[in-house]
């Protein structure tokens, strides 16, 4: 197989699995060829939050420390950084292979490798920690304390000039508070000969007092697609943004074909912010707000100009503060809507928008919707109850559907007007669902193929073995994926059951 592909084909295929590092380690070892063409996939994005642990991290930077050149090596060893210095070169330039950057992770990667070095070497007698009677763990505490901090930093140093040197494209980058908190040393400067970060396409800053380098982005980013910039949940009603609010305006309209913008726990200067927005109306698809104060009457009418974003396809709202009146109406013309996603969680101040909100865009969307996902504290049957009809009446062609706490009634409605579905989650309330799992079994849409229940407020579903047994018997969908694990009752037999059905389960 791997001689009839060509390495282009190859590589095209391996991408597939470019976030499944198990799946991408095992494709390493098939042979030569295979490992050549997995190799830059695997150390593209090297720093997976989901799978960065402990010791992979400590793996990671032994690595890239390996490949640094041997004036960088100096200087490490120069500082107290005596590690694993080895003048042996990895079998492969990993350092070129890199296409996306998490400062923050890296630092934190950094800091996991100085601190095990330093165990190794004490554990080993290579280095000798002398406390002094009641201040040992001050001591301690020192050596891998402020310490390690120092030294985190000046690796961080390093590593980034070697990323600089060695890689000429960058598609990610991701800055936090670590970044924004110190002098940030992965920006063109200008004696490079090239700008590596021209290329770049997903731009996430999350932090504080980052105006200067949000103005520095946009100098030598203009073709970025998506961009998420905003505060801290900790810190984002503690902040002045008028500097930040119009650097990030400039950022948005420094870009020639943006795609996707996430304004994140913005609270004034909104109306700023979207008008800048407006400049990338042509591109735009996909619009997030989440954490975002409205509640100003200049912000609130920002709302208004949103519409101009003709081609907008996902909108997404998660916990802001908009007024439920008919200020939010204008949010329902947009006529291309393929996702929409709402959140009312975190914010209790205001009810959910009023129902002819809904009623409207569903009516607009009702050809091209497709997935959805709604979220709000549903403690009663009549809170929300004709947001859940007009859903089943007028979305009977959605694909992914995700709602809060539903009761029996309405997913059975759900089930008879939602032919289409293939995607399907809810919660449940304190229910005895043993007789209504043969009713759902026999209704269940014949698209479905994913299915999860959670636990509701105030408990969950509960249901035996063999009423699941039941229901996936006379199930007329072909199943591939159930998802109970978030509910209270399931035990081990529960789960045999799901195995003995072939059915994968979270």
């Amino acid at each position: 197989m791997a001689q009839g592909l060509s390495a282009e084909c190859l590589q095209q295929i391996i991408s597939y699995n470019e976030d499944d590092s198990k799946t991408l380690h095992s494709c390493l070892l098939v042979n030569r060829f295979w490992c050549h063409n997995t190799i830059g996939i695997l150390w593209g994005r090297p720093w997976r939050s989901h799978s960065i642990t402990q010791t992979s991290a400590t793996k990671l930077i032994q690595t890239y420390v390996a490949c640094l050149p041997e004036e960088s090596k100096k200087i490490l060893y120069n500082n107290g950084i005596r590690y694993q210095l080895t003048s042996v070169s990895p079998i492969f330039d990993y350092a070129s292979f890199l296409r996306a950057l998490d400062y923050d992770c890296m630092f934190w990667s950094i800091s996991q490798w100085l601190i095990s070095c330093w165990l190794y070497r004490v554990l080993n007698y290579e280095e000798e920690v002398k406390p002094d009677n009641e201040h040992q763990e001050d001591r301690v505490e020192d050596c891998i304390g402020e310490e390690n901090e120092r030294k985190t930093i000046l690796v961080a140093r390093e590593l980034c000039n070697l990323f600089k040197n060695r890689c000429r494209i960058f598609h990610d980058l991701f800055l936090h508070n670590r970044a924004i908190q110190s002098d940030f040393p992965f920006l063109p400067s200008s004696s490079d000969t090239t700008n590596y970060l021209a290329n770049l396409r997903e731009f996430v800053c999350l932090g504080d007092n980052k105006s200067k380098l949000l103005l520095a982005m946009s100098k030598v980013c203009s073709e970025l697609r998506r961009i998420f910039v905003g505060f801290p949940l900790a810190i984002q009603w503690k902040t002045h943004y008028n500097s930040d609010a119009m650097s990030y305006a400039t950022l948005i309209e420094s870009q020639t074909r943006l795609e996707s913008i996430c304004l994140y726990g913005y609270k004034s200067l909104v109306a700023f912010l979207i008008d800048s927005l407006i400049s990338q109306s042509k591109t735009l698809h996909t619009l997030e707000l989440m954490y975002t104060d409205f509640r100003e009457e200049q912000d609130c009418g920002s709302i208004m100009l949103l519409p101009a974003c003709k081609n907008l396809k996902s909108l997404k709202i998660y916990n802001c503060f908009i007024p439920p009146d008919d200020r939010i109406m204008p949010l329902t013309s947009f006529l291309q809507l393929e996702e929409f996603d709402f959140c009312n969680e975190w914010n209790p101040l205001y009810p959910l928008p009023q129902h002819e909100f809904w009623e409207e865009i569903f009516h607009n969307t009702e050809n091209s919707l497709r997935k959805m996902s709604l979220w709000w504290i549903r403690a009663d049957p009549k809170d929300g109850a004709q947001i859940i009809e007009s859903i089943a009446k007028q979305c009977s062609n959605i694909s992914f559907l995700h709602l809060p706490v539903l009761w029996i009634n309405e997913i059975l409605l759900l089930f008879n007007h939602c032919k289409q579905l293939k995607e399907f989650s809810f919660s449940g309330d304190d229910f005895d669902a043993n007789e209504s799992l043969t009713q759902l079994g026999i209704l269940v849409p014949i698209a479905l193929r994913s299915l999860t229940i959670r636990d509701g407020h105030i408990g969950g579903w509960t249901f035996t073995e063999r009423s699941l047994e039941y229901f996936l018997l006379i199930c007329r969908a072909n199943l591939q994926k159930v998802d109970l694990t978030r509910c209270s009752c399931m035990t081990d037999r529960h789960f045999e059951v799901i195995a003995r059905r072939g059915i994968a389960k979270c």
